[in-house]
């Protein structure tokens, strides 16, 4: 008689997961893509073996993530992992902008997000922007993290360049108690503890952490805390996972600045403050159940409250008439206490004028408050009785998530002090105010089919129909424009297939080529900033009315080998993708305008991510090693034209197909090296190139770039006794200056008249160091 395939295969899949687990550990190996087993659904089962999925995937497991000792998953995924960087579009190391085949995951809500997120099963793209808020994601809560690349429909809306899903702890797999602190640069202060356990069918999970720094940057302090915890049961058939996350964090990441006054200091800002406070409460229930000996049910629900508020210190454009009242191109100014005067703001502390019609000293709090809350459910079953003789691995799914939305905002003007900080005045501008609702509904229908045609040659088939309502209803301008003048629902529905094969060459060769479709429907910010002319609406937080956009979808190609050979794991591949009507900012200019950034998002036609990845690790003895090579070309494939102010003028630029998209450099490499002295001792290094890049506002291409950079970093580690180790990190070695964002604004707003230069950075932090401790029982 057969073995029934749970009692045959199943432990042997484990089995291999569990042995390259461990050959990982002990090998102190850094590559963080050689496990055997990769989730191809967000709400997980038994995955299926690396070699049989046909694109390229990356891990990384808890003991990659402790001894690389990143910041957070961002941190860790741009020092290790191939054609990943990040871009300091706030500079705040907990706010970073990643970015993964030239596609983004951003905690700017307006961003063009194109990367999904899932945490046990969850998605936490946030309801309102499709936003990803890295700090809300515990890095000490989490045992493994698949990167898979391409349009990969399984994963659902925004799976445009590759999806990320991440799988929590819990006490069968992490037992033990441990207590870890570290201190040292930008006063950043670390602790966390983690405690996990079972008795029998049951076990629990539970980790804390408080990180505090003042930032390197000027009036950059940030603190966050993190709770994680999870029950757990599980017998021969079941298992049953309920989980808590808790985060709350208060971050200043005041953002890019004039490159001529990071010239005089690297450590001041434009304006500020810039803070942004999240709350987030998330409980998960996961469980699976096997039906028979052949065929697996899976199944999650979820609650999350995600709550955001942001306080934004601009410089701001207000203009006078000859009798000293604040006007615009429609007449006087609206604002809360009706029509106002230059006088109205006489203040001895504070130097407010009129220069040439121009009210100088003056600048705006931008307010705004996003209540979120979502919860859904999601249900699958995997098959594995064989189809026409063959091994055939079948999974079937459905989902549904709801989303409610709260959303306010408002700008008041405020007094600019001295070191272009703001002080409200309690005017606030009615043109700028909103009171919005967004209610968002999903339905989701899945499935991926793994069939081995021949002993070597697997087929993969899959596809997802996504059907999401996005109901918006409110006001902005102060209660006089409707933000759904229509009144419909923007639906949008869409099924979008993939194919793939495996074939393996030889015993350690393996080929591989895919197509997939993904779709990214238009996030609310945009849906309600379409309309233009005289409409145009401050990016991002005040929405007019709801013109349709159409839903971005894409569509990749890629291929590649990988194989292992002389103790060498190693891949090559290529890859194509095309992004049929792509959103994109266009800028009014508008020198009459107080608020910055102001214009209309509308679809173009295409953009494009071209790319080449090379990728190897080894290990010699008590060494151990890792690289990556991207070149990512990510370009306009449309001509169209936009503008912007230069020298006080409304300038057009014409971009043309091939010019490339801005703040995506189109080389990286990642290197890694690692040596155990001993079995107390080791060191390690990680080195990131990234080539130069295009300041966003130079969509045309036609001026200077910002400037490749490279750092390096040291990591170690001193294991005193069995439970009791030091551990240091150190940044940026030699304390190398470089930038890694880029755009454009107007430094005169701001009080500095005599800053000419329009183009703003991102600076990455210097030379930096940490050293901690960590007790295990």
């Amino acid at each position: 008689m057969a073995i029934p395939f749970r009692r045959r295969v199943l432990p042997a899949l484990l089995m291999s997961a569990l042995s390259a687990s461990m050959a990982a550990h002990a090998e102190e190996s850094v590559e963080l893509s050689n496990i055997e087993v990769i989730s191809t659904t967000p709400i997980g089962g038994v995955g299926l073996e690396a070699d049989k999925i046909p694109t390229k995937t990356q891990s990384a497991s808890a003991d990659d993530i402790e001894r690389i000792q990143s910041l957070d998953i961002s941190d860790l995924m741009n020092r290790t992992m191939g054609s990943v960087n990040i871009s300091a579009a706030q500079n705040n190391p907990f706010q970073p902008n990643l970015n993964y085949r030239g596609f983004t995951a951003s905690p700017l809500v307006g961003s063009a997000q194109g990367l999904s997120v899932y945490m046990d099963g969850v998605r936490v793209n946030e309801p309102f922007g499709d936003a990803i808020n890295f700090e809300l994601l515990p890095e000490s809560a989490i045992a493994s993290m698949d990167l898979v690349s391409g349009s990969n429909p399984v994963f659902g809306l925004n799976t445009l360049g590759g999806a990320l899903s991440i799988k929590t702890k819990n006490g069968f797999t992490n037992p033990g108690h441990s207590l870890e602190a570290y201190t040292g640069s930008f006063g950043r202060d670390s602790g966390t503890i983690e405690s996990g356990g079972s008795d029998g069918n049951f076990a629990y999970f539970v980790t804390g952490s408080i990180t505090k720094e003042d930032g390197w940057r000027d009036y950059s302090p940030s603190r966050v805390e993190q709770f994680f915890t999870n029950l757990s049961y599980a017998n021969e058939d079941t298992t049953l996972d309920f989980g808590i996350t808790a985060v709350d964090s208060d971050l200043n990441g005041n953002g890019a600045a004039p490159v001529e006054l990071i010239a005089q200091d690297r450590n001041s800002v434009f304006t500020h403050p810039d803070n942004t406070q999240n709350e987030m409460r998330m409980f998960t229930l996961n469980g699976t159940h096997w039906l028979n000996e052949s065929t697996l049910l899976a199944a999650n629900t979820y609650y999350r409250k995600s709550d955001r508020s942001s306080f934004n210190g601009d410089g701001g454009e207000f203009e006078a008439d000859g009798g000293g009242f604040f006007v615009d191109d429609d007449g006087f100014v609206r604002t809360s206490v009706g029509n106002i005067n230059v006088a109205d703001f006489n203040n001895p502390n504070f130097d407010v004028e009129v220069e040439d019609d121009e009210i100088e000293g003056l600048g705006l709090n931008n307010q705004s408050q996003t209540d979120q809350d979502s919860f859904g459910f999601g249900l699958q079953t995997t098959s594995f009785n064989d189809l026409f003789g063959k091994p055939n691995q079948l999974t079937v799914g459905v989902s549904y998530d709801k989303s409610k939305v709260d959303y306010t905002a408002s700008s008041e003007i405020a007094y600019l002090t001295e070191s272009r900080g703001t002080q409200g005045t309690g005017v606030f501008l009615l043109d700028e105010q909103v009171n919005g609702k967004v209610d968002t509904d999903t339905y989701s229908i899945f499935f991926t089919n793994t069939h081995s045609l021949t002993d070597r040659l697997d087929l993969t088939v899959g596809g997802r129909y996504n059907w999401i309502a996005i109901d918006i209803s409110g006001t902005s301008k102060a209660g006089t424009q409707d933000l759904n003048e229509s009144g419909n629902t923007h639906d949008f529905k869409r099924f979008n297939p993939s194919v793939g094969l495996t074939y393996a060459l030889a015993e350690n060769l393996t080929t591989y080529a895919s197509y997939s479709e993904s779709n990214r429907a238009p996030t609310p910010s945009e849906l309600t900033c379409a309309e233009g002319g005289e409409n145009a609406c401050a990016y991002p937080n005040a929405f007019l009315a709801d013109p349709p956009l159409d839903d971005v979808v894409a569509k990749t190609i890629e291929t590649g080998l990988r194989g292992f050979h002389n103790g060498i794991n190693w891949s090559a591949g290529v890859f194509y993708t095309e992004l049929e009507d792509d959103l994109f900012f266009f800028n009014d200019a508008d020198e009459d305008s107080p608020v910055l950034n102001k214009g209309v998002f509308d679809n173009i036609d295409k953009t494009s991510r071209t790319g080449l990845e090379l990728s190897a690790n080894g290990l010699v003895n008590k060494f151990s090693w890792f690289a990556h090579y991207a070149y990512i070309r990510a370009a306009f494939e449309d001509d169209f034209s936009y503008s912007r102010e230069v020298d006080e003028e409304d300038v057009i630029f014409n971009v043309s197909k091939g010019d490339r998209l801005p703040n995506l450099p189109e080389h990286n490499i990642n290197i890694g090296f690692d040596y155990a002295f001993n079995e107390k001792v080791s060191l390690g290094t990680t080195a990131s190139y990234r080539s130069s890049q295009y300041f966003r506002g130079d969509e045309a291409n036609v001026d200077k770039k910002i400037e490749g950079y490279t750092v390096f970093n040291l990591h170690g580690r001193y294991k005193i006794t069995k439970n009791f180790e030091l551990f240091g990190r150190v940044d940026n070695v030699f304390d190398h200056e470089y930038e890694s964002f880029g755009l454009y604004g107007e430094p005169g707003e701001a009080g500095l008249e005599d800053l000419e230069n329009p183009r703003f950075v991102g600076p990455g932090a210097p030379r930096a160091g940490w050293i901690g401790f960590k007790l295990t029982l």
